[in-house]
């Protein structure tokens, strides 16, 4: 019986390989020859981390509101791996609606490397729809709630003609009442 699998590159999708030789620790090498990278198939990896799906893993788990070190547990990889997914990952939000009459934000916050490095995520969302309309990352201050602030008025731009959109602050902190309704005394 044989079995022909079909190789293709996993950054161009060609399938014009040739072999390139061994690696140190065994698997078989391959070149694309046409963007000319190397790479060894998912199936003889032995790192966890460099396999092609992990990042999709990761960023999912991420959405859920999962810490760096439990991602970097529960799918056996480094923590710098995780962190480095985060860093790359260009993700944008496409609302469903132009217009919101409420939103809600909200904040988590986590550390990043060590304790004096604490990041912030803040959020807005549609509580009826649980749609997270902008987020930004930052530290825990005043200036991160204020580009909530900002990303939120130009997405409302509409709605602002019409009439002011309402937010109600879920987190705890001070500074982030104090950004959000800076706007609303001015």
């Amino acid at each position: 019986m044989v079995i022909n699998i079909e190789l293709r590159c996993p950054h161009s999708d060609s399938n014009n390989l040739a072999h390139n030789g061994k690696k140190s620790n065994g698997p078989q090498n391959y070149l694309c020859n046409a963007c000319k990278r190397q790479f060894i198939r998912d199936e003889e990896c032995t790192y966890l981390g460099t396999l092609g799906c992990i990042t999709s893993f990761i960023k999912a788990i991420l959405a859920r509101g999962c810490g760096v070190r439990d991602i970097a547990v529960m799918l056996w990889i480094s923590a710098w791996k995780v962190l480095k997914t985060l860093t790359v990952a260009k993700y944008a939000l496409k609302t469903k609606r132009k217009r919101y009459d409420c939103l809600e934000v909200d904040e988590f916050w986590t550390y990043v490397g060590r304790k004096k490095n604490r990041k912030c995520l803040i959020y807005a969302y549609y509580r009826e729809t649980r749609e997270i309309v902008a987020y930004v990352w930052g530290k825990c201050d005043l200036k991160t709630a204020r580009r909530l602030r900002k990303r939120l008025e130009l997405q409302q731009d509409s709605a602002r003609r019409v009439g002011q959109f309402h937010l109600r602050i879920c987190g705890r902190r001070d500074v982030m009442r104090q950004a959000i309704h800076a706007g609303d005394r001015g």
